[in-house]
């Protein structure tokens, strides 16, 4: 004998369990990890890692960046 659902779950039903899941995580996301700000371009990062925008970590560029559109590439 299987046990399974007795009735059928309707997809707004499904997709508004899913969505407070998902906005919930997002919270504890936040709330777990420290986001601060590159000194160097001011973009969003997180803390005690390199900055992906422009790849300074501490004051010294330690990645290379090559932007979108290839005219301009940051060396480190």
């Amino acid at each position: 004998m299987t046990i399974g659902p007795k009735k059928k779950i309707s997809q707004a039903k499904g997709r508004t369990r899913h969505s407070t899941w998902e906005g919930l995580n997002i919270k504890r996301m936040v709330d777990t990890y420290t986001i601060g700000v590159c000194k160097n371009c001011g973009a969003k990062k997180l803390t005690h890692r390199v900055c992906p925008v422009c790849g300074y970590y501490k004051g010294k560029q330690v990645l290379t960046i090559k932007s979108k559109s290839k005219d301009k590439v940051i060396e480190a």
